[in-house]
């Protein structure tokens, strides 16, 4: 009852917030059959009776954020104020990475957007290679719905880190010295571990992009696993960096994108223009994005889509058609020319109209009004399993791949000198963004705005909060006296849908890689000597062994005999008393060699005492052998007397 009076108080206060997902939308669902406004918007419905499905994941924003509350929920999800929403705690993302976010302004009930991060570490099992870490953040943009990219920022790390598992001996660390036989004893190319299971030589760029691929195909093979318990997830575009082993990779599947906004250290002095005496800003003309992604668009992917087209007709049906006017046919034209050209060609032609020819293009529209079979304007990402063409009921999934477009930058090879005090600049801020910002704002304009505030804010520990903030204010603009949301520099449309951005400095994560790095050398160096240590001590092992079995003597007795046998590699034999009448005696009479002590290490000192010791013990034993001796002759010549 506390529950129901507190939705009516804050449905008084605030009509136009959403309901929370769950019961509300189940409510609505069952009452008016209104779900969503999207045009491609599926049943969510299934089961015995109509009974709506549950979703995987609860509705909720992203973890770093600690919107806990309905409340906060709800308020974050406000269409005419839309907030913009910062992490509380900034310590919550490494490296002072920068978030920030605002909903729609009412395109959909609820932000579709997500934001994802994870810290992990690589580690032998066995012990004998240093832990290798890392650390990924992902941005997923959702349509038709939260369910896909809700399932992307839960689930798709952990996909991610099985693959990076997969290959785990390759990946881990190994003694640059182990070709010459390493520390360790065993001889490994550092650069290809195991050549000779292989037939051509991989190398771990090579690997850790196979990893990132694979992930995206399983996540997507996840969500349609999914589709039969769970509500239809819809789709989602999927922006992910990986910082691993030094290296900075960015894997993209949809119109998401990612810029590494970079600055000249020195840059040259622009010319004053002299006609308007305005001096140019030096810091503006020395910012310069670059691209780490594509956007995946009809229009982008224009050829890829036609040749599907074209080699698979039986997928349009009899409602579209592989083919491109320079002005839409009608059925007026029948019979007359027109300009066109058929699948991946290049140049225009004319051609008699047809009535095949007054089917749907299999893409249509231009730039971002590109549509593919007039539905949808992304072609790839995760999800979409089951969403449907408009009017015609084609399948769409088939013309959409989840493969990622992966891009790599290896840190260590950047060139950075510490008196400029440039490493933002010459290591480059990663902004990774929805296409809510990309809409209205280009990559000059973000690497712009990225080091004017940084410029701001030279010393605080929340700069990289105060970019992403800026650029999510920036592209929301403000809104006007008619209810419409406006660019605050130029008073053009601003940006409708949701906005999430991403702030990564990367010279903090080089920091962290350069300290990782001291550390592992100090572990390799302590490894190498340990197994030197250990290599010496089985030495000295071995070394003892073969002295205790050479110095063991067997006494038998025969006949009142001793016989004695000699060791391999005795002495020389002492030489056998002779009688007074020159034969030899036929009693055998040895010396006895005292047992050799066991080889231990010990300090010089010592064993100078100990080998003192036992040459004074080896003396008196010898003299006590020649007493007998002669006391053995005088015996045997007293007899012969008798």
């Amino acid at each position: 009852m506390f529950s129901n009076f507190k939705e009516r108080i804050i449905s008084a206060i605030a009509p136009d917030l959403p309901p929370l997902p769950g019961s509300g939308e189940r409510a609505i669902g069952a009452g008016s059959g209104h779900h969503h406004s999207s045009p491609h918007q599926r049943l969510r419905f299934g089961g015995s009776g109509g009974h709506p499905m549950p979703d995987k994941f609860p509705y909720a924003r992203p973890p770093f954020l600690q919107l806990l509350t309905p409340d906060e929920l709800r308020a974050s999800a406000d269409h005419n104020v839309r907030p913009i929403i910062v992490p509380r705690d900034i310590n919550l993302l490494p490296w002072g990475t920068g978030y920030a976010e605002c909903v729609n302004s009412g395109k959909s009930e609820w932000n579709e957007d997500q934001g994802a991060f994870c810290r992990q570490v690589l580690s032998d099992p066995e012990h004998k290679h240093p832990d290798l870490p890392y650390t990924y953040f992902g941005i997923f943009d959702g349509h038709a719905g939260y369910g896909a990219a809700l399932a992307a920022s839960h689930q798709f790390h952990h996909i991610l880190h099985e693959k990076l598992v997969d290959c785990l001996e390759l990946l881990l660390p190994r003694d640059a010295d182990a070709t010459n036989g390493g520390g360790d004893g065993t001889k490994l190319n550092p650069t290809f571990p195991h050549p000779i299971y292989f037939q051509r030589r991989v190398t771990k760029d090579e690997l850790i992009i196979g990893a990132l691929e694979s992930a995206f195909f399983n996540m997507d093979s996840l969500i349609a696993q999914d589709s039969d318990r769970y509500r239809d997830a819809g789709g989602c575009t999927a922006c992910v960096s990986l910082f691993i082993d030094g290296k900075m990779y960015v894997a993209n599947a949809g119109d998401s994108r990612a810029v590494l906004c970079q600055r000249r250290a020195t840059p040259e002095r622009p010319q004053t223009n002299t006609d308007s005496g305005i001096e140019p800003d030096p810091l503006e003309a020395s910012c310069y994005p670059v691209p780490f992604s594509a956007d995946h668009t009809p229009e982008t992917e224009r050829e890829r889509l036609l040749n599907v087209a074209r080699l698979k007709p039986h997928l349009m049906g009899n409602h579209y058609v592989a083919m491109e006017y320079a002005k839409r046919p009608h059925v007026k034209d029948m019979g007359q020319r027109i300009l066109c050209r058929q699948g991946t060609m290049r140049g225009w032609t004319y051609k008699t109209l047809t009535m095949g020819d007054l089917c749907m293009p299999v893409v249509n529209g231009e730039g971002k009004r590109s549509r593919l079979l007039g539905t949808l304007g992304v072609t790839r990402g995760f999800g979409d399993h089951e969403l449907l063409a408009i009017n015609t009921g084609i399948q769409i999934k088939p013309f959409l791949t989840p493969h990622p477009d992966v891009r790599q930058r290896d840190l260590t090879q950047v060139v950075s000198i510490p008196d400029e005090d440039n490493r933002d600049g010459d290591y480059g801020v990663l902004v990774m963004a929805t296409d809510g910002l990309w809409d209205v704002s280009e990559n000059e304009s973000v690497s712009r705005t990225v080091f004017q505030t940084l410029s701001k804010y030279p010393t605080e520990k929340h700069r990289y909060t105060m970019v992403a903030q800026e650029l999510v204010a920036r592209a929301r603009g403000k809104i006007n006296d008619s209810g419409h949301w406006r660019l605050a520099d130029s008073k053009a449309a601003a940006t409708v849908d949701d906005i999430s951005v991403i702030v990564i400095p990367v010279c903090q994560y080089y920091k962290e890689h350069v300290e990782w790095t001291q550390n592992y050398k100090r572990d390799l160096e302590h490894r190498r000597r340990q197994a030197q240590a250990n290599m010496a001590q089985e030495a000295v092992n071995v070394l003892n062994g073969v002295i205790a079995e050479e110095a063991h003597v067997v006494e038998e007795e025969e006949e009142g005999e001793v016989v004695v046998h000699e060791p391999r590699t005795s002495h020389k034999h002492a030489e056998a008393p002779r009688r007074v009448d020159g034969t030899v005696d036929d009693t055998l009479v040895v010396e006895l060699t005292p047992s050799l002590e066991q080889v231990h290490l010990k300090d010089p000192d010592t064993a100078a005492e100990s080998s003192k010791e036992k040459t004074n013990d080896k003396d008196k034993e010898a003299g006590t052998t020649r007493q007998q001796s002669q006391q053995q002759q005088k015996g045997r010549k007293g007899k012969g007397k008798h």
